[in-house]
């Protein structure tokens, strides 16, 4: 007996529209997805390139504090122990009771984690935002996030920040 070979044609679905589709899939979720740039530190950062650009500025030692974050990760206030609990608070009393004639110096060493060094920002932001809440209160009986741009630049005339960051080669 003599078998023949048949061409037998494999069936196929037809795809040249799955490319249109993801296509449009994706086009529609990038579109209706939200992106929020806003968040990061608003910080000034050290030119790139070498070369030292340094302004003296005199400053009283009783208008300073000084938060230093050591190599094993621990809080130290004007060279004395502090917790993160109490941090916060230290700031913004500090700020509240000099005004617009403060300097907040941070010195980070190297070897201290991000996460402790971001701890640190995250206080002082966070006393800022509560001494300007206070001074809105006191001065225009509103809260902060009320008051007119107006308002809102007279306040931070009033309680500016004023921070200087150094890496330290402190290993306490």
């Amino acid at each position: 007996m003599i078998t023949r070979r048949r061409n037998r044609s494999v069936p196929s679905l037809n795809t040249t529209s799955t490319a249109d589709i993801s296509f449009m899939l994706l086009i529609f979720f990038l579109v209706t997805s939200s992106m929020n740039v806003d968040k990061g530190l608003a910080r000034v950062l050290p030119p790139s390139d070498n070369q030292e650009q340094s302004v003296e500025t005199l400053v009283e030692r009783d208008q300073l504090l000084t938060i230093t974050v050591t190599a094993d990760n621990r809080f130290l206030v004007n060279d004395q122990p502090a917790e993160q609990a109490t941090l916060r608070q230290q700031m913004a009393d500090f700020v509240a009771q000099r005004g617009a004639d403060h300097l907040i110096m941070i010195e980070a060493s190297p070897q201290a984690t991000y996460d402790t060094y971001f701890e640190v920002q995250n206080a002082l932001v966070a006393a800022y935002r509560d001494v300007r809440e206070r001074m809105a209160r006191q001065t225009y009986g509103r809260s902060y996030e009320q008051l007119t741009e107006q308002q809102r630049d007279a306040i931070r005339e009033k309680c500016p920040q004023r921070i200087a960051e150094q890496s330290s080669k402190v290993t306490r």
